[in-house]
């Protein structure tokens, strides 16, 4: 099952990416960049740059160290290495992606946010679905009743979209520069689960 939903995933980031250097996504990630513009208030901008917080290095830095150190005094080693690896993969697999396509960020619209480097894929949604899922996956392992579980596995997808939508509207990334993100972030997480799941048994 989580080999086979991170197949899926890759899938998508391929298909993006092919899309992406073929130039078939260029006029609709523009008219997208504009009418998400075109939408911005200043309570709207509060609470983007709010939410886009939560996919910051810094802060998903603290999460995962946090939750490392819990993994350590529960002495679950296998969740310790996968939760490091998650992280350490996750890094790696976009700064390759990013230099490998080189894609300019948006110039369409003011960047409400200050950001270098390209822009595809987002790091932000690279990070935030890779780790949060992670972190989601051995939570679940811990949680007894079933309601916490679901309630848990639909707010972190959740959170994990509402970052990724935010650097759309705060003008740092173009869509499938998000979407191939969550892609790649998803599969990463699913495909390590896969692993370290196998080996367990």
């Amino acid at each position: 099952l989580w080999l086979g939903g991170a197949s899926l995933a890759v899938l998508i980031f391929i298909r993006i990416t092919r899309e992406l250097i073929e130039g078939e996504v260029t006029a609709a990630d523009r008219a997208i960049t504009l009418a998400v513009a075109g939408t911005r208030t200043p309570w709207l901008t509060a609470m983007a740059v709010d939410i886009t917080a939560l996919g910051s290095v810094t802060l998903v830095t603290l999460f995962g160290s946090f939750a490392l150190i819990v993994l350590c005094v529960l002495r679950d080693r296998m969740a310790a290495i996968q939760l490091v690896a998650t992280s350490a993969g996750a890094a790696l697999l976009t700064i390759a992606t990013k230099d490998t396509i080189e894609r300019i960020r948006p110039g369409e619209v003011r960047q409400l946010v200050v950001v270098s480097g390209f822009s595809y894929p987002s790091g932000h949604s690279v990070a935030t679905a890779a780790i949060y899922l992670t972190l989601a996956i051995i939570a679940g392992r811990y949680l007894r009743r079933s309601g916490v579980r679901a309630a848990m596995f639909l707010a972190v997808p959740a959170v994990v979209v509402m970052v990724a939508a935010s650097r759309v509207y705060l003008g740092a990334h173009y869509t499938t520069d998000v979407v191939s993100g969550l892609s790649l972030g998803t599969a990463w997480a699913l495909l390590l689960e896969g692993c370290f799941s196998f080996a367990g048994d």
